[in-house]
This record gives structure tokens, C-alpha cells and sequence, in this order.
């Protein structure tokens, strides 16, 4: 009851509490809102002042300029323009509020405005010569003067009304400043008596629930001392149980009326474990039926055990898949056995250890059929019982029977062909020293048949035992050693063909060409000596022989070229491309004054490469460019590079090259262009998209390229469209 009454008291003095807070509140708030209202009213006396020191300024501006004519007594006049519209707009914000000052407002608003007409006519016409005052002038001056004297009226009306807001406004102040300093000191003393009061209760109540405590205290030790020892018990098995790795679960039987046959099981105990692998609570759990918790548990023969384990008193042990929606999933190991009139169950998850033998099992039958498609074999010498051990391939390799056989170091090196036993021996003794491991291929005879094995072998310190043992493989590498004879055979015979081209290009380059000198040379002689004996057509056939002959001398040159190109063994070596474009530059001199080409480089990085290739490359890309151009118009070229890296080529051209820095050389000029489904076929020896009566040259020239950039571990491509231009990009390694 006493409990009631200091809640009471101390509800009454939290609302007395409040209801000071906010009479303090409310005292300050009107007394801080008539301050700002005092402090609104020096405002607008402030605005009243300043506005007609700005219309005086302006007057006085404006009197002196009649009188002296002289400009700088227009400065305060001007000034005042630019000041008073914003002097009025912030004395109307003050007044807004009071609709009777906005209305004087207002009307000074209009005589300002009127005056500022009046004194703009006087000094218009004061702007001509001097002169004496007109009737009209001095009839402004009057107008002035007494809009002057409205203004000054109606100014002294918004003053005193705004007086009297202002008295009334300080009256108010003053107030409110008397009064809140009694009333907040008022408000404060009443709350400290009912905080006096209510400590006064609250520390008699605490005195008199310490004594309580006292006694509750006693009979609480004398409760503990009594329990302690269960509690203890409880504790530490539950501790086991639930620090348990297993799930555990205890039933107590359920039988029917007469208490012979057990109907089901009731469940008096679970651990941590056991209950979250039914997806619910321990409390949850705890007096629930076998046949509620396990629905399948008749079905899948579960209860029939339990029930022989209770009624003979044979414990039970066996694994079980669950393969169902709940938490309850995978194997398990179980262990049943009797409690009194019922069992305790242990269940753990083996499906770890289940899926381990699995992939185990599946990984002996991988090995197996790897080793059947690789056709290899291994094996392993334990040294500390001194075994040697083979795997399924190596019986079959060396083709002993696994049932029957037993391996031995003599038996894994039967048949090993004459001339190869030496280096067995040799392998045999240094097997167990090289902690590297070696390796070693040999030929057995088997069946009149010589097959090639390769062995490997390599140390091992074993984890377990302080010894050391060899692991090794066999692999029938017969196969492979017919494809390298073959290959060698292959090789050979490419040497040969290679022999033959080489021999072609020196009789192209000698004995084709001697023909050609003198079909060209007796074709001069008929001409010259027999020009007049023979007619039109004669002559003309002499000179189609001639060219035919130089077009051919010039195709075997090409020829030779490719091929020089083609098996080059020059040195690279750093390479200044400028100085090879002004090369360039130089000798096709001829052309590019004979078409007017524009040749524009720029610059270009150095890199490693052979000088005499590199020039021909991009002297063949350069005659092109101006070669090809479109009939009256001026060939133009651009040549131009960047660095790039292997990253950059792959995006823009789908290339896979290796991880180094390139440079990107460009050769663009605005010609005829081609089809860019051309692209590669421009590239192929003997390739042309034109005849020769369009432009001259044997279609090798672009062959040559490639080759030079191939031979440079490089990469060459083109982009066209016809009548445009055509551009060729060459990517080259810097080293």
C-alpha cells in the first residue's frame, strides 16, 4: 500500500514539474517575443531616418548642382536613386504587418517617387546653358518643396504611431521582466519541496526493503545449501550432453492397457544436438510421442528395434540414410541402448566420412582408368618392411598377373633389352640417393616385340616413420617413339624440299635472267637496225616482247626477294626508325615529285629488328600508298605510331600475342581503297585486285610485308573502303 502511495506522490510531482517547466516556458517566450517586438520598432525608426537622409541627400545634390553647375553635386543624387527603392521595400517589410503603417507606407512610397520626378525635370533643365530661372522652373521648385514638407508629414505620422507601439511594446517588456525572475524562483521552490518529499519516502521505503532483503537473503543461502549438490549434478550432465558431438535422446515406454505391449515412446530428454536436428526446441520436444517426432520411423523399421532393445536389453548399432525435407538429412550412425522401461539413442553425422570413402573409392577407379588411357603404371618401395608395391597399369604394362605375382626389384627390371641394362644398373644403385628424383628411359623385349618405357622415381620421407620411401611411375612411351621417328622422317624430308626451293631461287636468280638480258638485248638490235624494214605491227611486237621480258626479269626479282625474306638469318639489332623513314623518304624521291605526294611521318619509337628488312617493309607500304592514288588528286600519306600493349591488341584485333610492349605503326593514305573483304587475300604471293594495265607490280609486294613482320614475331593487317583510303597497321615488338 505504501508502495502505492510513493508512486502517487511521485506522479503529482512529475505533473507539477511539467506544469513549472511550461509556465517557465511559456514566461520566457513572451518575454523574449516583446524584446524582438522592441527591437522591430528601433527598426523601423532606423529605416524612417535613413530614407529621409537619402531624400536629403538627394535635395541637397540637386541644389547644389543649380547653383554651381558643377557635376560632382549630382554624386549624392545618383547615389540616392540606386539607395531609396531599397530603403522603402525594407521599411514596408517592417510594416507589413500593421495594415494602417503599410498605408503611410504606401503613400510615402509615392511622394518619394513624385519627388524624384520633380527634382529629375529641375535638373533637365538646368542641363542647357545658363540662363535665368524660368517661371517654370521656379514653379517645380515650389512643387518640391511642398511634396517635401508631405513626405516630412506623413514620415512623422508612421513615427509617432509607431511610438505609441513602442511604449506600449517596452511597458510590456518590463513586465514581463519583473515578473519572470519571481515567478521562475516560485516555480523552482515548489518543485524542491516535492523532490524533498518524495527522496523522504523513497529512502524510508529503501530502509525498510533492506531489512526484507536481509531476511530473504538468509533463507535463500539456506535453500542453496540444501540444492546445492543437485544442481551441481544437473549442471554437469546437462554440460555433457550438450557439449556432447552427437545427437542424444532418451525415450521411456508407452503400453497399452493391460502394460504388456509398448504402443510407443514418449521423450523425456534431448541435447542441443538431438533437438536441432529436428528443427525445433528441446522444450518443444519433451513429452512428445517417437511416432509424432519420427512419423516414418514404423516404416523404415526404426521402432521395431527400439522396441527389441527395451524388451531384450541388447544394445543396437547401425547407419541409416535420411534423405527427407527437414533438418534431419544425410548419414547416420546409431547406437541404441536400454534406459530402464525405455532407451537412450545416439545418433552422429557420418555423411563427411561416407562421401570421403566415396570420393576415395571413385578416385582408386580414376587412377585406374587414367592409367589404362595413358597407358602408364606406378609403384612404391617401402623401405621399412621393404616391399615393393604396383598398381593395376604396371602389371598390365609389364604384363604379370596380379593374383599370382608378387613384385620384386629383379622382377620389375626382367626383359630389359641388352644394350639398356648398364644404365638400369646405374639407375638401381643411385634410386634411393638423389633426393631430386631421377628418370630414365629404357626398351624391354617382350613376346619378340621391343617396347620403350619411360621410369620415374623420386624420395619421400614417410610421416609416420623415420624412413624414406620411393615413389615412381612407368609409362609405354612406344607409341610416341614411332610418332618421333616418323617425325624426324617428316623432317628430313621437308630439309630436302627446302634444299630444292634454295636451289630454285639460285637458278632463277642466274640462269633465268641471262635469257631474259638477251631477249632484251636482241629486241633493242632488231629495233634499231630494223625499224625501217619493219612495219607497224612488227614493232609493236618487238616492244610487247620487251616488256613482257622486263615484267619477268622484275617477277623473278620479287621472287628472290620473298625468298631471301623468307630464310633470313640477319642479326637484329636497335634500329632508329626516323632515320630509316628519311631513308625511305629518300629514295622514293623520284615518286613522290613525279605524282606530288604529300609524305607526312611522325615520330616513331626505336626497336630491335633487321635494318634491311624493316626498310623494305615500310618502303613497300609507302609506294603503295602513293601508287594507288585516285586520278587527279594528290596522293596524301600519314604515317604515325603509338605504343600499345598485348592487352590493347587482343580487344581491337582479337589477337593473342605475348606479354610485351609494342608499337603500332599506321600507313594511311587516301587512294582508291578496297573491298575489306579482300583483306586477307591481298596478303597472298601473286594476289592483285587490279590488272596491269591500272597499276604496275607482280603482287608481291604486301607477301613480302607479312613475311618481314612474321619474321619479327609481329602482326600486319589492313582497313579500307573504296574511294576513301586505306589504311595498314603494322604491330611490332620494341626488343
Amino acid at each position: 500500500m505504501k508502495n502505492f502511495y510513493i508512486k502517487l506522490m511521485f506522479l503529482v510531482i512529475v505533473m507539477v514539474l511539467v506544469a513549472v517547466s511550461l509556465m517557465t516556458y511559456r514566461n520566457l517566450s513572451n518575454y523574449i517575443k516583446e524584446v524582438n517586438l522592441t527591437r522591430h520598432s528601433r527598426d523601423v525608426f532606423r529605416a524612417l531616418d535613413q530614407t529621409l537622409s537619402t531624400i536629403k541627400d538627394a535635395e541637397i545634390g540637386s541644389r547644389g548642382f543649380q547653383l554651381t553647375k558643377d557635376t560632382l553635386f549630382l554624386e549624392p543624387y545618383y547615389n540616392s536613386l540606386n539607395t531609396i527603392p531599397r530603403q522603402i521595400r525594407s521599411l514596408d517589410s517592417l510594416v507589413r504587418g500593421n495594415v494602417a503603417q503599410s498605408r503611410k507606407v504606401d503613400t510615402l512610397k509615392s511622394l518619394v517617387n513624385k519627388q524624384f520626378v520633380i527634382i529629375n525635370e529641375i535638373l533637365g533643365m538646368k542641363q542647357q546653358p545658363a540662363l535665368p530661372k524660368t517661371p517654370e522652373e521656379s514653379k517645380l521648385m515650389l512643387q518640391g518643396r511642398r511634396n517635401m514638407s508631405q513626405i516630412r508629414s506623413v514620415m512623422r505620422r508612421i513615427s509617432d504611431e509607431e511610438g505609441k507601439i513602442f511604449e506600449e511594446r517596452l511597458t510590456s517588456e518590463t513586465d514581463f521582466r519583473n515578473v519572470a525572475p519571481i515567478a521562475l524562483l516560485l516555480y523552482t521552490l515548489i518543485a524542491l519541496a516535492g523532490v524533498s518529499l518524495l527522496f523522504s519516502k523513497v529512502i524510508d521505503a529503501l530502509d525498510k526493503q533492506r531489512l526484507a532483503e536481509g531476511r530473504l537473503n538468509e533463507n535463500i543461502l539456506a535453500l542453496k545449501s540444501e540444492v546445492g549438490i543437485r544442481e551441481f549434478t544437473q549442471k554437469t550432465l546437462r554440460s555433457i550432453l550438450d557439449n556432447s558431438l552427437d545427437g542424444i535422446m532418451a525415450f521411456k515406454a508407452i503400453r497399452n492397457v493391460k502394460g504388456r505391449d509398448i504402443v510407443d515412446f514418449e521423450l523425456i530428454l534431448s541435447n542441443t544436438i538431438g533437438s536441432s536436428l529436428t528443427g525445433k526446441k528441446e522444450k518443444d520436444l519433451v513429452g512428445k510421442h517417437l511416432l509424432e517426432i519420427f512419423r516414418n520411423a514404423k516404416e523404415e523399421g526404426l521402432f521395431e528395434t527400439y522396441k527389441q532393445v527395451v524388451l531384450t536389453g541388447q544394445p543396437a548399432q547401425f547407419e541409416k540414410l535420411y534423405h527427407d525435407d527437414t533438418l534431419f538429412n544425410g548419414w547416420y550412425n546409431i547406437t541404441v541402448v536400454k534406459l530402464e522401461d525405455g532407451f537412450v539413442v545416439t545418433f552422429s553425422n557420418i555423411t563427411n566420412q561416407k562421401r570421403q570413402r566415396l570420393i576415395i573409392e571413385e578416385r582408386g577407379l580414376l587412377l585406374k582408368e587414367a592409367e589404362t588411357l595413358a597407358n602408364m603404371g606406378s609403384w612404391k618401395w617401402d623401405e621399412s618392411n621393404q616391399t615393393l608395391v604396383w598398381s593395376d597399369g604396371l602389371y598390365k604394362i609389364l604384363h604379370k598377373d596380379p593374383e599370382s605375382f608378387t613384385p620384386t626389384w629383379s622382377s620389375f627390371f626382367e626383359n630389359v633389352y641388352s644394350e639398356d641394362k648398364p644404365a638400369v644398373d646405374e639407375f638401381l644403385r643411385q634410386i634411393s640417393a638423389d633426393p631430386k628424383g631421377l628418370s630414365l628411359e629404357y626398351r624391354i623385349e617382350t613376346n619378340g616385340v621391343l617396347r620403350y618405357l619411360s621410369l620415374t622415381s623420386k624420395p619421400r620421407v614417410a610421416t609416420v616413420k623415420p624412413t624414406v620411401d620411393i615413389l615412381g611411375t612407368v609409362i609405354d612411351i612406344t607409341d610416341q617413339k614411332m610418332y618421333e621417328m616418323q617425325l624426324e622422317q617428316y623432317t628430313a624430308e621437308l630439309k630436302r624440299s627446302n634444299e630444292d626451293l634454295e636451289q630454285f631461287a639460285y637458278v632463277a636468280s642466274h640462269d633465268l635472267q641471262e635469257p631474259l638480258r638477251k631477249i632484251r638485248a636482241f629486241g633493242d638490235r632488231l629495233l634499231n637496225r630494223y625499224k625501217t624494214q619493219l612495219d607497224a605491227p612488227g614493232q609493236d611486237y618487238i616492244r610487247r616482247m620487251q616488256s613482257a621480258s622486263m615484267r619477268m626479269q622484275t617477277l623473278i626479282e620479287d621472287l628472290l626477294a620473298f625468298s631471301r625474306v623468307s630464310k633470313s638469318i640477319e642479326v637484329f639489332e636497335p634500329l632508329d626508325m626516323d632515320q630509316i623513314m628519311s631513308e625511305i623518304k629518300e629514295d622514293l624521291d623520284i615518286q613522290i615529285k613525279q605524282e606530288m605526294a604529300q609524305l607526312n611521318i611522325g615520330k616513331i619509337p626505336s626497336l630491335t629488328g633487321e635494318k634491311m628488312q624493316i626498310k623494305r617493309l615500310f618502303q613497300n607500304l609507302i609506294n603503295n600508298a602513293i601508287k594507288f592514288h585516285k586520278l587527279n588528286e594528290v596522293p596524301i600519306v600519314e604515317v604515325s605510331s603509338k605504343i600499345v600493349k598485348y592487352q590493347e591488341i587482343k580487344r581491337e584485333f582479337a589477337v593473342t600475342m605475348p606479354d610485351t610492349t609494342y608499337v603500332m605503326i599506321k600507313v594511311k593514305d587516301n587512294g582508291i581503297g578496297f573491298n575489306e573483304k579482300f583483306t586477307e587475300r591481298i596478303f597472298n604471293i601473286f594476289q592483285r585486285l587490279h590488272g596491269r594495265t591500272e597499276y604496275e607490280g607482280t603482287g608481291i609486294g604486301l607477301a613480302i610485308c607479312r613475311k618481314i613482320v612474321s619474321n619479327h614475331k609481329g602482326y600486319i593487317t589492313a582497313r579500307s573502303k573504296e574511294n576513301i583510303g586505306s589504311e595498314f597497321i603494322v604491330i611490332l615488338p620494341i626488343t
